[in-house]
């Protein structure tokens, strides 16, 4: 018996960001229920190449903005010889297009519309993707449903004016096979962090948190594009805080991150913003405690199972730190028993799989 055709319909598939990374793990999770067709507006990469030998089919429209109309003429024609029951998009400009390309067809499939994207504040998107998000905000009542990947996502978006009688949160979900704690503590105490340089990341005040506690028994590993004395605003905070290269290892990008993440024993995450934050799922998965800013859904991944402080607040940060270090051995084992637990009942790619199927399935 033939598998149903699931068309995805995403931005672009040659990034590492949140979307494209669950995108990827649906389609090796799903692919015994479904013939998976990926369209990309833009481009696809080496780095998904698994993935798409997994799928029916792909294709890439290599789309630029200046080619708009004949980027959706393009789409149409293929969603029309598909003739798929059901659509998942991913990100604005696909929700978008998407939406626009099945208007008058004669039997249109069911779009689902899929939001990874914090919308803390719109004045910093660029203009395109203000554009994406003034056409959603007339077009969101189209699709079946929204899928959001966080909480906070939802209830933002919500306010900017997205209105679909049918919005719900599906995490994003991580391999439980890839990420395995390890069952060892390290001494000194090992503090990671993984985030490439940019604002949102909070560099400023990470740098500053380990400046605070650079005279503690405590290693910090930090991870990330730029995270190396080869930047310069990396280098000009090293200095400030007059830090030690031995208890503060910068690695820059690292690639290996299940490996990374068994080298620490707790998690740092300082971001001023974010939606819904990969990396503390990785990271509990783990069996990582996280010490995190209160931003995105990171109190609803953490819980009452590491530190929530506010952004901004580098004495918060570095207090909470110092809560775990003094924790005993075996709080700290118990600790990292019940952060996996936490991932194994709430964010694998399994049970996240399960919820999109749920979705999927749903009659119009």
């Amino acid at each position: 018996m033939s598998k149903p055709v699931m068309v995805h319909v995403i931005t672009n598939f040659a990034g590492v960001g949140g979307a494209e990374m669950m995108l990827s793990r649906l389609v090796q999770q799903t692919q015994h229920e479904y013939d998976h067709v990926i369209i990309t507006l833009m481009k696809v990469s080496e780095v998904y190449a698994d993935t798409l030998a997994l799928c029916q089919s792909y294709y890439a429209l290599n789309w630029n903005g200046l080619n708009t109309l004949s980027t959706l003429k393009k789409l149409r024609n293929l969603l029309q010889a598909l003739a798929p029951k059901t659509v998942q998009c991913w990100m604005y400009h696909a929700n978008v297009l998407t939406s626009l390309s099945v208007m008058g067809l004669a039997n249109p499939p069911n779009v689902f519309w899929g939001i990874h994207h914090s919308l803390a504040s719109t004045q910093e998107e660029s203009i395109s993707t203000k554009v994406a998000l003034a056409l959603s905000k007339i077009l969101a009542v189209k699709p079946r449903g929204i899928v959001y990947c966080a909480h906070s996502a939802l209830e933002q978006h919500q306010n900017f004016g997205l209105n679909n009688t049918n919005s719900q949160v599906i995490a994003n979900g991580v391999s439980l096979d890839k990420f395995q704690p390890n069952p060892e503590l390290h001494e000194p105490c090992v503090i990671g962090f993984a985030g490439r340089y940019h604002t949102a990341k909070g560099y400023p005040y990470l740098f500053e948190t380990m400046g605070l506690l650079k005279d503690k028994n405590i290693i910090f590993k930090i991870a990330g594009s730029g995270a190396s004395l080869n930047h310069p605003e990396v280098k000009a905070l090293f200095e400030q805080y007059q830090l030690d290269e031995k208890k503060v290892q910068l690695l820059d990008q690292i690639f290996d991150m299940p490996a990374f993440y068994q080298s620490m024993d707790a998690f740092l995450m300082t971001s001023i913003t974010e939606g819904f934050p990969n990396v503390l799922v990785e990271a509990m998965a783990s069996g990582l405690p996280c010490i995190s800013t209160d931003v995105g859904d990171a109190k609803y991944i953490v819980q009452e199972l590491g530190s929530i402080v506010p952004p901004r607040d580098a004495d918060a940060l570095a207090k909470a730190i110092m809560d775990y270090v003094d924790l005993s051995p075996s709080q700290k084992l118990e600790l990292k028993q019940l952060t996996r637990q936490r991932v194994e009942q709430n964010f694998s790619i399994e049970y996240v799989s399960q919820q999109y199927l749920a979705a999927w399935r749903q009659q119009a």
